[in-house]
């Protein structure tokens, strides 16, 4: 009714979109600004995007010139507080990509994502949000927690189309890398089987370790401290096997195993009964130390993984 009243009168929808853009960058504005708002400020800013498109294309008639200053007021309220947002909308897409997320179907989360490529355009801190994602698209593939290979290459590609190849190279490199591995891993068991009785693997067998590794090519992936721990003697022999193995095929590189990256999973006895635990690589150095004895201080836990402590 308003919009068809100011359309009636000299300048009126123009006077009527300017307190539009003013009232979306005023409202926007408290959306983005509070540092107590962070946890729900991309769904906030998904349901405020909805709503305003709404009124553009039901009471505005799908104006054009209301859609231009929709967009123009998003930029300018997003991009109010440098870097945050692009940081939680990277953030926001990691956790709906996530394995554990079970809100969406398959073609629900489509949806949610071209909402999210929407806010997407309109920050300016493009390559803060890229760092953020590379980080969170790493573990991800890692540690196996994507809901699904489909969404993380619909994803990948959303953001190509948006932004350019020059973006997401090192991003497409990174599932290369674990396609590669793939291949490498199956590779890798063939050869075990087939040198079964060497004395390299003996231990190996003794015990039943199943090794899986990933190859990651440097410049893809973020970069990752170098940390040098204390690891069980049967997963360092095993390590030196699958060294032989890949350097035997790929004579000229080198590997440069990280153990921060690493996680496991551990065949417990307790009184309950047995349990699988899926644990990091550290904690998995910690439990088994366990094996030998009931009590360790801290100082000799430390002593017999060689783990540094980082106060934060």
């Amino acid at each position: 009714l308003l919009y068809s009243l100011f359309s009636r009168v000299k300048n009126g929808t123009v006077e009527l979109c300017a307190a539009f853009n003013a009232f979306i960058k005023t409202k926007g504005k408290t959306l983005v600004i509070d540092p107590e708002k962070d946890k729900s400020m991309v769904q906030d800013l998904l349901d405020f995007k909805d709503k305003a498109d709404y009124i553009v294309i039901n009471c505005f008639e799908r104006n054009e010139k209301y859609l231009h200053s929709l967009r123009e007021a998003f930029e300018f309220f997003v991009n109010q507080r440098t870097n945050k947002p692009a940081e939680l909308i990277a953030k926001y897409v990691d956790m709906k990509l996530r394995a554990g997320n079970k809100e969406a179907t398959e073609e629900e989360l489509e949806q949610i994502l071209d909402k999210i490529m929407v806010l997407f355009r309109f920050i300016h801190g493009k390559d803060v949000f890229e760092a953020f994602y590379k980080k969170d698209l790493a573990k991800r593939l890692l540690v196996g927690k994507s809901a699904s290979v489909d969404a993380e290459k619909s994803m990948l590609s959303k953001l190509k189309q948006e932004c350019g190849g020059g973006f997401t190279s090192k991003l497409e490199g990174m599932f290369k890398d674990m396609e590669l591995s793939k291949d490498i891993n199956i590779a890798f068991r063939q050869y075990v089987e087939a040198n079964v009785n060497s004395k390299d693997l003996q231990l190996y067998y003794s015990i039943g370790i199943d090794l899986t590794v990933s190859i990651l090519t440097m410049g893809y992936w973020p970069t990752y401290p170098v940390m040098e721990v204390t690891t069980p003697p049967q997963l360092v022999e095993y390590q030196n096997v699958f060294t032989k193995f890949y350097l035997a095929k790929h004579s000229g590189r080198k590997l440069q195993w990280q153990p921060t990256l690493g996680h496991c999973v551990l065949k417990a006895r307790f009184d309950q009964g047995p349990k699988d635990l899926q644990v990091s690589l550290f904690q998995s150095l910690v439990l088994l130390l366990f094996n030998e004895c009931n009590e360790m201080s801290l100082e000799e836990i430390l002593q017999a993984t060689n783990i540094e402590v980082i106060n934060d």
